[in-house]
Order: C-alpha cells, then sequence, then structure tokens
C-alpha cells in the first residue's frame, strides 16, 4: 500500500503534473488577490498545457546518466516514454488554446520567449549547448518567466487596468520566486560550473550569494507590507511573506541537500503556497459561519 501511495507521489510530482497545478493556481491567485473576476477557460487551458509541454520537454532531453539527482532522474530513466507522451499532447493542446488566444498573442509571446531561452541549452544542437555558456541570467530568466505568466499576463488577460499596487505584487512574487531559484541553482552549482554554464551563482562565492538571496527575502517581507498598507487586511501579509519565511528558513537544508522531494515538491508547493492559503480562506468563508 505505502510502495502504491510512494509511485502515485513519484508519477504526480516527477511528471510535472504537480508543477503544472502550481502555475495555474498561481495564476488564479493574481486575479482572486484583487477581485478581478474570473480567468479565461482558454487561458487556463493555456498555461496547463504549455507548462506540461516545456517541462515535459526539458526533462525528456535531460541526459539521466550525467544530470543525476538523488530519485528524479532514476524515475526519468523508468519513464522518459511519459514524458515524450505528455509533450506531444500538450504540445497539441497548447497549440490549439494558443489559436484561440489570437487577441493575446502580444502579451504571449514573452511568454514564449522567456521559455525558449531557458530550456534552449538543452536541445542537442551545438548552437543551442554553446547558448547556455552565454545566459548569464539563468536564475532571472526562469523567475522572469513565472513571474511574467503567473502575476503579469493575469492583469493583462482580464483587461485591468493597472494600479500601484499590481507593480508591487509582481515584485512580491518575483522576489519569491528568485529566492526560491537561487536554492535550485546552489544545487545545480558544480554540475553548471563544470559544463560552463554561467550564472549569478557559479561566478558569485556563496557569502554573496547567501546576501543575495536574504535580499529578495527582505523584498518580499517590504513588499508584503505596502500591500498590506493598500489593503489593511493582516492576511494579506501572513499570505504574501509566509513562503518567503519558509524558504528562508530552508536555505541551510537546501544548500547541502540533493534531496527531490525539498526541490520539487516542497520548494516548489512554495510558489503556489499563497494560492493554496487564499482557497481555504476562501473555502471558509464560504462554508463556515
Amino acid at each position: 500500500m505505502v510502495t502504491k501511495g510512494r509511485n502515485v507521489f513519484d508519477f504526480i510530482v516527477f511528471s510535472n503534473l504537480f508543477i503544472t497545478f502550481c502555475a495555474v493556481a498561481m495564476c488564479i491567485c493574481t486575479i482572486a488577490s484583487f477581485n478581478l473576476g474570473k480567468l479565461p477557460a482558454n487561458f487556463v487551458a493555456f498555461v496547463s498545457f504549455s507548462t506540461l509541454a516545456s517541462y515535459s520537454i526539458h526533462w525528456y532531453l535531460t541526459n539521466a546518466d550525467i544530470e543525476i539527482t538523488a530519485s528524479r532522474t532514476d524515475w526519468l530513466k523508468q519513464h522518459k516514454q511519459i514524458h515524450a507522451l505528455f509533450f506531444i499532447v500538450s504540445a497539441v493542446g497548447t497549440g490549439v488554446y494558443l489559436l484561440r488566444l489570437v487577441e493575446y498573442w502580444l502579451y504571449l509571446l514573452p511568454a514564449v520567449g522567456l521559455t525558449v531561452l531557458y530550456s534552449a541549452p538543452k536541445f542537442p544542437h551545438p548552437f543551442f549547448k554553446k547558448l547556455g555558456k552565454y545566459i548569464l541570467g539563468k536564475t532571472f530568466l526562469l523567475a522572469a518567466m513565472w513571474t511574467y505568466v503567473t502575476a503579469v499576463l493575469p492583469f493583462f488577460i482580464v483587461h485591468a487596468s493597472w494600479e500601484a499596487s499590481f507593480y508591487i505584487y509582481v515584485i512580491n512574487r518575483f522576489a519569491l520566486l528568485f529566492a526560491i531559484c537561487i536554492l535550485f541553482d546552489i544545487r545545480d552549482r558544480q554540475f553548471d560550473k563544470q559544463t560552463g554554464v554561467k550564472s549569478l551563482i557559479t561566478i558569485l562565492p556563496m557569502k554573496k550569494i547567501k546576501i543575495l538571496f536574504t535580499v529578495f527575502i527582505l523584498l518580499n517581507f517590504a513588499s508584503s507590507f505596502i500591500l498590506y498598507i493598500y489593503s489593511q487586511e493582516i492576511i494579506t501579509i501572513i499570505f504574501l511573506a509566509l513562503p518567503a519565511v519558509f524558504t528562508y528558513f530552508l536555505y541551510p537544508f537546501a544548500i547541502k541537500s540533493k534531496n527531490d522531494y525539498l526541490f520539487y515538491f516542497i520548494l516548489d508547493g512554495l510558489m503556489a503556497l499563497t494560492a493554496v492559503l487564499y482557497f481555504i480562506k476562501n473555502v471558509f468563508e464560504m462554508y463556515i459561519q
């Protein structure tokens, strides 16, 4: 029974279904945080399929004999066909829903561009392999891609008139995502150095990386407080800052660990924790007096 449960859990996390859920939850959270109505189903479907497609091809092209992780690469060796299948299905889905979102292509193109730039070094061509050695902003690229898709695009999609609080929210989400991405890049630091990938994390010494990490955690706290001033609801600062608090206290463990569940479940999950907290709050308000 335990083994079956572990297999199901591994499938959800390592097949990229979990990270897809996180992306959708974060998009919905952006709209819910400002009471901006509902996201179009076509956009939600596009985010779901495109996230699954990008992560499926990323992991399908990962060489499990070289980029070794604690347990995910073992799962990858046995289930690589799942990534191939998910990529084909989700790529078709992405194309279908992209055609249904023609009026938003101007806003969707930056997301596509950031995704391609980040994943390009995985493609088996000398040009793309060399590209990875010249993209200095690996950490920034991933954080920017996630911030744009989950905290910027939703505002455009619902035709919201931009307010000062929206900009603060985007900064808040970027600060959290950048701090989390730093932990992932610290884990990959040695491998990136060996393969010639340049980033802030491979260039800076660990003491300066810790300072950089702390600066972005503090930026999240500061922007959470500013948004609290706008909303006058204490729950705002709690929901927005709590993931950063957990991320900060996980730093000493993350820099020494290769545990895939820490990175692909706990840290990835922290990106969507604010969305989960808002969901629980809404359930309580709707069904409990």
